[in-house]
């Protein structure tokens, strides 16, 4: 990805973020011009001073965090962090202004400084995460051997599947009391260490999977794009949107990664590797619980799921399609073929499912290898090792 190129992305983010600030602020646009502001400084003299409660005291500086992180990441490279970052809270401060006069003319809002002084504190905090995020980037080690190396497009199947997976449960509908709940779990400050874990594991192995599809060093544009995806896209169309471990795992998602790229080439493959491998255990065998009776097997896939007491969940099914994938790319990024990958994953899974005819609360069904020998099968068939072998196929 050329500079051009990232600088156009995080163009396209940018206007994201405002579209969001706007509708946030604006919403439902019945705008009243009946001439009692005719002027600016009749507008301006409507801003008071209010206080808002404790949750739109944090939900201001929320709101404008990811417009300072934008505007740093487009304005460092042209006139460096100082300046960057001077500029970004002029912009965010500019922004709230404007917004702050808009919502003079809307009768259910209250118009104050002291928002636009919580939205520019939002724009600075915003900016100084921005410059961590490139610096701690610019830690991120790839060798240079694989910098000129093309794409690993069995990467690409992991990262459609996570963002397939995190929107599948499309509720698509936006409102201003949509967009407050959505904030509510960060206002609450409740997480699990264990959920935490749990995510910075699945945001490792898509970061990996983004740095396999980059073509150069520095790929922490690309990563940045998946996550506002899934971000802003479980805004507008999932239910309920964010969790707080979530957030605390992309938090610590690029120390994570720095400490990751550390180690070189096949220790790092086989740590992130036995880590999601050993995690897929646990959770396919929890409780570890011996079952009174043998459990009956099932044999036709998805046949459950279209029982009359059956229900088929998108979200389950892509989270399984994820996790399968997940494992086949890990397992190849140790040196093993992707064919090989597919085999030992889907042979992986048909053993859990066995083991499942012995364990409580567990059924044993072909579905699963079934799913991983689809995803499998997908991954192969748009690889490069596929392709080559295509190629010497012809050749003879």
């Amino acid at each position: 990805m050329t500079s051009k190129q990232s600088s156009a992305l995080l163009f396209w983010l940018l206007l994201g973020v405002l579209a969001v600030i706007g509708y946030g602020s604006l919403f439902p646009f019945d705008f009243k011009f009946d001439g009692s502001h005719p002027t600016l400084s009749a507008a301006v003299s409507r801003l008071s001073w209010a206080r808002a409660g404790r949750a739109d005291l944090i939900r201001n500086v929320l709101l404008y965090l990811p417009l300072g992180f934008c505007l740093m990441l487009l304005l460092r490279v042209r006139i460096g962090g100082v300046w960057a970052t001077i500029l970004a809270t002029i912009i965010g401060m500019a922004v709230s202004f404007s917004i702050e006069l808009a919502q003079v003319y809307l009768t259910i809002r209250v118009p104050s400084f002291m928002d636009v002084m919580l939205n520019t504190g939002g724009t600075v905090l915003g900016a100084l995460a921005g410059l961590i995020w490139r610096r701690l980037s610019d830690l991120v080690y790839v060798p240079p051997t694989s910098r000129n190396r093309p794409s690993d497009r069995s990467a690409y199947v992991v990262v459609i599947t996570w963002i397939v997976w995190r929107l599948a449960e499309f509720a698509p509908g936006i409102s201003l009391s949509r967009l407050k709940l959505a904030l509510w779990p960060l206002l609450e400050g409740n997480f699990a260490l264990a959920r935490v874990g749990e995510f910075l594991l699945w945001w490792l192995v898509v970061a990996q999977s983004v740095f396999a599809i980059a073509r150069r060093q520095r790929s922490g544009e690309g990563l940045l794009i998946v996550i506002a995806i899934v971000m802003l896209g479980r805004l507008f169309f999932v239910r309920q949107p964010f969790d707080l471990s979530e957030i605390v795992a992309l938090l610590v998602l690029l120390p994570s990664l720095v400490l990751l790229h550390k180690l070189n080439g096949l220790p790092q493959a086989l740590l992130l590797m036995t880590v999601f491998l050993g995690w897929f255990m646990y959770e396919q065998l929890f409780p570890f619980q011996m079952a009174s009776t043998v459990s009956a097997f099932d044999w036709w896939p998805f046949v459950r799921w279209f029982k009359p007491d059956g229900h088929i969940d998108p979200s389950l099914i892509m989270s399984k399609l994820f996790t399968y994938g997940a494992l086949i790319w890990l397992f190849k990024e140790i040196g093993i073929t992707l064919r090989l990958a597919v085999i030992v994953v889907v042979t992986l899974t048909c053993g859990i499912e066995v083991a499942h005819m012995w364990l409580t609360g567990r059924l044993g069904s072909i579905t699963d290898p079934t799913l991983a020998l689809v995803i499998g099968s997908v991954m192969r068939l748009i690889s490069d090792e596929n392709k080559s072998q295509r190629t010497r196929f012809k050749s003879t």
